[in-house]
């Protein structure tokens, strides 16, 4: 998970960042699928919050909203 932290928070000067952030969200979400586990689903939302851009904000909760 702190891998995953960290590609997130470190993706933001690469090219298709909002790219990489929605394939972790939608990573997370079907680990979440899996385990159940609300740590998995509050790390992804926490870091969701650090996207300056509120159209991909929302995207990216569009993958948590079925949960």
């Amino acid at each position: 998970m702190d891998g995953l932290g960290r590609r997130f928070k470190e993706c933001a000067t690469e090219r298709n960042c909002t790219l990489i952030r929605y394939d972790i969200n939608v990573s997370l979400g079907n680990l979440y699928d899996a385990v159940k586990d609300e740590d998995v689903k509050r790390m992804a939302l926490t870091w969701n919050e650090i996207e300056p851009d509120l159209k991909y904000r929302k995207k990216y909760a569009t993958v948590w909203r079925r949960r």
